[in-house]
């Protein structure tokens, strides 16, 4: 049985290391939003696969930074006012990117928080997927259930072998095929995948960190770079969730902020969160 593992964590890794399909893939996510009880909706994820290389990230938030940089100049004075002008027509539906480099077996968890970007590396650890013979069809093509405790949640993932790399959003990986929709016992979090297409080039991963990681003008008041996975969500839960930090990082000394009629709302009621990582698990992590 040990031998049989070990043979399988080869393949595994060989499936997302070598040479194979270099795709983009479409999801729309859900996270549950714990102030409203509500769902927060990302319909523009993508996962992109390239030579080892992977990239979670939103479309949109990759327009607004790739804008970001064209508009702006190194002393963060406006360099292109056509691009500032798109820019401030663009939204970005999420300011979380996650990079996985799986040649290294390495990661860098990506955060934005208004003007402080936080980027905390982790190691690859193999989720012991328990394999079912549960079928359905994703996109038309035959899926089977995986289910595994990962990072503190207990997670069901559909994979189609159609497509042998061991990839999918997030930092869910490792089954036998590319995961197409993963959902976590408690129903905070889905992952569903709408498109699949084959990614010849315009890769994402180097341009992505360089964003995240590399200072580059003086409208970013902080980095929390080259720090531990658990530093930076931590620090980054914290900043979704406690007002006066907040205030604290972001050097704000006052915000009133007021409903239609006027009426001061509490501000802390805006900051809940409730992160893809348990906070719980860095006590005991498993």
């Amino acid at each position: 049985m040990k031998r049989y593992f070990a043979i399988l964590i080869l393949l595994l890794f060989a499936s997302v290391t070598g040479q194979g399909q270099n795709l983009r893939c479409h999801y729309t996510s859900w996270s549950k939003m714990e102030a409203s009880g509500k769902f927060s909706k990302v319909p523009d994820r993508r996962l992109d696969y390239f030579e080892g290389k992977s990239a979670w990230y939103s479309e949109s938030s990759y327009l607004r930074d790739s804008l970001h940089f064209i508009a702006f100049d190194d002393t963060g004075k406006t360099a292109d006012p056509e691009a500032y002008g798109e820019l401030t027509r663009t939204r970005s539906t999420s300011f979380d990117a996650t990079t996985i480099d799986y040649h290294t077996q390495t990661f860098l968890q990506h955060y934005q928080s208004s003007r402080l970007f936080l980027s905390g590396s982790g190691s690859l650890s193999l989720p012991q997927w328990s394999l079912s013979e549960e079928e359905k069809e994703i996109l038309g093509f035959s899926c089977y259930k995986a289910t595994a405790r990962y990072l503190g949640r207990d997670w069901t993932i559909w994979y189609a072998v159609d497509f042998p790399v061991g990839i999918g959003p997030w930092l869910l990986w490792g089954a036998p095929g590319l995961i197409l929709e993963a959902r976590d016992a408690d129903n905070l979090f889905v992952f569903s995948c709408t498109q699949i297409e084959e990614l010849e080039d315009g890769h994402r991963f180097d341009l992505l960190r360089q964003y995240y990681t590399v200072p580059r003008n003086k409208s970013r008041i902080g980095n929390y770079t080259n720090d531990t996975l658990q530093k930076v969500e931590l620090t980054y839960t914290k900043l979704r969730t406690d007002v006066n930090f907040f205030d604290q990082a972001h050097s704000i000394k006052s915000v009133r902020v007021v409903d239609t009629d006027g009426k001061e709302l509490d501000r802390s009621a805006f900051y809940k969160y409730i992160p893809l990582i348990p906070t719980e698990y860095w006590n005991n992590p498993r």
